[in-house]
Parts: C-alpha cells; structure tokens; sequence
C-alpha cells in the first residue's frame, strides 16, 4: 500500500513534468472520513511547456482522464471527478473520492501505509499532519507536500512502522456499521496497482 508516494494522480503529471525537466511543486490533500475513505484534492502550477504538455494531453479532455483512471484501477473505486483549471495561472486542481484509503488489522486499529522510511511527518493539528517528498525515482523533478486530515472521531493517532521499517499512521476510531463496504479491509493496495499501470499508459502516449 503507498498511498503517499505513489499516489496515482502523481502520474497524470508526469508527463510534463519529465519532458521538461524542471521541479515541479504539487500539493495533495487527503481528508479521510469516519469510515476510512478519501477526498482528494491535487493542485498544482506549471511553467508554460509544462502545461501546454499536460492541457494538451488532459486538461483539455478530463473525460480521457477519468477514463484512464477507471480503467487502470479495475478492482478500485474512485468517484466524483471534478477538474478545475486557471489558465491564466497555468495551475489546475483535481478532486475526487477514494473508497478504502485507510485498513483495519488484526488488532482492531486503523492503519494507512506511507511506503516512506523514517518520513518526515510534522503534526500541524491534533488531526493534521504534513509530509513532504521529493521521490528519487523520479529524479527529483517534483516535490510534492501532502497534508493528511483525519476525522474528528479519530484519536490516539501515531507514526508507527510496520515490518518492514516503513513509516504508517496508526490510529483508533470507533467502528463503522455492520454495513460499509468491504473495501475498509483493501487499503489503497489497489491505488498502487493501478497507479502503475495508469503511468505506464500515459507515459506510453508522449
């Protein structure tokens, strides 16, 4: 599960942003609910060849967007697209709803993964956290802040790590219904699995 590094609007932008060359700095938010699904919103700002690379692939065609989304993430949820452009400011913000962000263990708590090794996590709230990474397999080419929201019925919140010394955010909140989706017990695996397929796509169309 890596919901933080590998997001999988990440993607959707690195086709401009790895032509060109230059860092690029993108912000996503995460606002998870009292049943462990997401809103997402990504915003970000481009340099000229950046977006006229990027609004020529999508920008100008969110339907295509959310079309390769849906179809890389066969097994995953994700709804409620809405694309919001500035032209004049060459930046954009996309938001949209993921089902399962967050797990449930064995021991009852929950759990959302960072795939990060000792990440760098500052507490801004009781209930909101701050990540920033530059991931290396991307040359450094974007740097992306990540503001993490928990919902108010989450408590006892910790930067733990699981067995295989990667950062995760553990908490407790009381349970959800007998009826929510079975996909409290997927996490964002699926995100993942698709993220990967969904950059080889639209890598493969530059």
């Amino acid at each position: 599960m890596k919901t933080l590094k590998h997001f999988i609007t990440i993607t959707v932008l690195l086709l401009a942003v790895t032509i060109y060359g230059q860092q690029a700095q993108q912000k996503i938010e995460l606002k998870i609910d009292e049943i462990g699904n997401g809103k997402i919103n990504i915003s970000m700002t481009m340099n000229a060849a950046q977006w006229q690379q990027w609004n020529g692939t999508y920008g100008t065609n969110p339907s295509a967007l959310k079309r390769d989304i849906e179809r890389s993430m066969p097994a995953f949820i994700v709804d409620d697209f809405k694309l919001d452009k500035d032209e004049m400011n060459r930046s954009f913000n996309l938001s949209l709803n993921a089902y399962g962000v967050c797990k449930i263990d064995k021991r009852g708590r929950w759990i959302m993964d960072t795939d990060q090794k000792d990440a760098q996590v500052t507490e801004l709230t009781e209930h909101k956290y701050m990540l920033v990474s530059s991931p290396p397999e991307f040359g450094g080419a974007i740097q992306q802040t990540y503001i993490i929201e928990f919902p108010e019925t989450a408590h006892k919140i910790k930067i733990d790590k699981d067995a295989f010394g990667k950062s995760i955010f553990e908490f407790e909140m009381d349970n959800p219904s007998s009826s929510f989706n079975v996909l409290r017990w997927s996490g964002v695996l699926l995100m993942v699995v698709g993220g990967g397929w969904f950059g080889k796509n639209a890598l493969g169309k530059s």
